[in-house]
């Protein structure tokens, strides 16, 4: 599984970096991943970073959420010979399960949630073995996908909202088409993220607030 990790203040992360120098004792996390025969390879941005969100830049209006600008993530697909193949994105940290659209970003070290995410595949970019237009496809689940039923896969001027851990997305050549995703040697398509920073009532703005959202990017092959 690739990652995409949306990251908060950089100054903020240099000195929590600082303030656990001393500690006797740290976690290590080991990942890793047996990939099938011929498997795909996959090319993403590491890390989107949000920069340094000043108090002036929050809602004036203490209950209101901050909208900030969307960024927008280029993925690349490329396969050694033609596959057929999905993605399922999914937030390191759990669902909101009241939304499933909602990709948490929860501040460090105590996890508590203080903004959140929308990501949204965008159509009209979307390229299958380079010059084919591509459209986006849900399927009506995350594994078994040979068996799912697909689509309609978007227009081209619509983009497709990811959900949190649910529902595969894979690409087809046809807007408005109910056909499974299609074999292919390569995938360019863009994700754009619409970060949302919680209201300041519920916030602590009594020191510098470090966030993070990490995002895993999963192929699944069928």
């Amino acid at each position: 599984m690739n990652h995409l990790y949306v990251l908060g203040a950089a100054a903020s992360f240099l000195l929590a970096s600082n303030a656990i120098a001393g500690e006797s004792s740290a976690d290590l996390m080991v990942t890793g991943a047996i990939a099938p025969g011929g498997a795909c390879s996959l090319a993403v941005q590491s890390a989107l970073s949000l920069g340094t969100i000043r108090r002036d830049r929050l809602n004036p209006d203490p209950t209101k959420p901050t909208t900030l600008d969307p960024q927008e993530v280029p993925i690349e697909v490329a396969c050694p010979q033609p596959q057929r193949f999905a993605f399922v994105i999914r937030e390191a940290g759990g669902q909101d399960a009241t939304n499933p659209e909602i990709f948490p970003m929860r501040a460090t070290p105590d996890r508590h949630q203080v903004g959140s995410l929308r990501l949204k595949f965008i159509s009209h970019t979307t390229k299958i073995d380079g010059s084919t237009t591509g459209y986006a496809t849900g399927a009506d689940r995350e594994t078994e996908l040979g068996q799912a039923a697909w689509g309609p896969s978007t227009p081209h001027t619509e983009k497709l909202p990811i959900r949190n851990g649910l529902f595969a997305v894979g690409f087809v050549t046809k807007a408005n088409s109910t056909e499974a995703p299609v074999n292919m040697k390569s995938l360019y398509v863009r994700v754009v993220a619409e970060p949302r920073i919680n209201p300041v009532d519920e916030l602590d703005l009594s020191s510098d607030i470090v966030f993070s959202s990490d995002l895993g990017l999963e192929i699944s092959y069928f």
